[in-house]
């Protein structure tokens, strides 16, 4: 399958259903189709001594698995989101001998499970790891919904999890309740912190008035009801709130409708589909609305370049910048190396990721040990460099605000560039944006 045919076929399941099968899961757990990246030697986790004079593990390698998409819908994230980010960690991990765990290097052997982008297999597969393979660490799966189900899981069985391709919004509340201590939470999201930096961002740009497209699942309901709050207290007026389907084939009487009522701003809060599908509609109407904010998808670099110059001004969900600091663009140009071309790269995700990881690494060298509760609270109360900031910390367990290069995207001369209000903006807003190219 393609990875435009993938990408058509993203969705994700309602968060009742991820409750009930997550639920369902810890009963018990079957086999499955499974890749594997490594040997199938797998390590006991928490085998170290819990003495504080910090021993040395007995062990000779930190064994980490995951259930992730190498098959399926979802199987582009794998392709060129979390998973190039870990496959690369764990490349220069190993180049330099491993990780550093009470004076052992420990290098690193992941255990891939391919959960075939489906959510039951994932849950049963990521048990298995757990429960049967005795791994040290757990990472993640995709997406929201999956994500949404997995916390849960991993700390049931008291394990460390991080977020990847997936938000938090629907666990906050259980966070704050700290019933989720093991749950650690890296990406941004719509409340965390891109509504409310989008909406400072278009209350300085001089915007009175905006329409909403959102996808009608998780996701599209989270940024809508976000964007709503968020907009309305920079005095911005909503004008249009429409719902689509996952399965949308034409977008022109919706993009008629929103013309018609002529708003300053248009935001896309769904998937690559539905995005390339209005990109596609406004420029075929010729509809130039003075901003247009995109889901994701906007914020990778094939989407730039399959429109080209009509994506001058167009802004994203994110965001980073090759521009946001010497490190930045290091670890664009080590990634693209890795990658083979920067076609797939993220403006989003990638930056977080690695910083994601290279904070993980740190804990686990501080906390001297491999033992869960030890290395997440280090996590919960440690300052660490990475990639993406010098200062880099969790605050209730999700990334503080100020450790990211930026919430807002857009770009420019085909270079993804950072446009929040503040010391992070890497560019100055376009706005309004230049009209589409006379001929596409």
């Amino acid at each position: 399958m393609s990875r435009k045919a993938r990408w058509g076929s993203l969705t994700f399941m309602s968060l009742l259903l991820v409750a009930l099968v997550g639920l369902a899961v810890l009963a018990g757990c079957g086999d499955g189709t499974t890749t594997t990246t490594a040997g199938t030697t797998a390590t006991t986790a928490g085998t170290e001594t819990t003495d504080t004079t910090m021993a040395q593990p007995e062990q000779d390698k930190i064994v980490i698995g995951a259930a992730r998409p190498v098959s399926g819908v979802n199987a582009f994230f794998e392709e060129n989101a979390f998973g190039p980010a870990y496959k690369l960690w764990v490349e220069d991990v190993n180049a330099a001998g491993g990780i550093d765990v009470a004076g052992k290097m420990l290098p690193v052997e992941m255990k891939i499970y391919d959960d075939q982008s489906d959510l039951d297999t994932s849950l049963r597969l990521m048990t298995k790891l757990m429960e049967e393979d005795k791994v040290d660490f757990i990472f993640p799966p995709t997406s929201t919904a999956f994500l949404f189900a997995a916390a849960g899981v991993a700390n049931a069985h008291n394990y460390i999890l991080m977020s990847a391709e997936g938000g938090a919004t629907s666990l906050e509340k259980e966070m704050e309740k700290g019933k989720l201590p093991y749950f650690f939470q890296g990406l941004s999201y719509s409340n965390h912190n891109q509504m409310p930096a989008f909406a400072e961002i278009m209350k300085e740009a001089g915007a009175k008035t905006a329409a909403v497209v959102y996808l009608d699942d998780l996701h599209g309901i989270e940024y809508q009801a976000q964007a709503a709050v968020f907009l309305s207290a920079a005095g911005i007026d909503i004008v249009q709130n429409i719902a689509i389907p996952g399965d949308i084939k034409d977008m022109s009487s919706i993009i008629k409708q929103i013309q018609a009522d002529d708003p300053d701003v248009v935001c896309f809060f769904a998937y690559p589909p539905q995005n390339i599908l209005a990109m596609q509609t406004m420029m075929q109407l010729n509809y130039n609305p003075r901003g247009v904010l995109l889901g994701p998808g906007g914020s990778f670099q094939f989407f730039a370049n399959i429109f080209g110059p009509a994506m001058e001004g167009v802004m994203f969900e994110g965001a980073w910048s090759v521009n946001s600091s010497p490190e930045a663009q290091a670890y664009y140009d080590k990634l693209k190396a890795f990658l083979g071309s920067g076609d797939n790269i993220d403006f989003w995700g990638a930056i977080i990721y690695r910083a994601q990881l290279e904070f993980f690494q740190q804990a686990i060298e501080e906390a001297g040990t491999l033992d869960q509760d030890k290395i997440a609270e280090v996590m919960r109360t440690a300052h660490f460099p990475t990639v993406m900031s010098p200062d880099t910390f969790y605050a209730n367990q999700r990334f503080d605000v100020s450790s990211y290069a930026g919430m807002i995207g857009q770009w420019q001369n085909g270079v993804a560039e950072v446009i929040d209000v503040g010391d992070k903006r890497t560019a100055t807003p376009i706005y309004p944006k230049p009209a589409w190219p006379a001929a596409q």
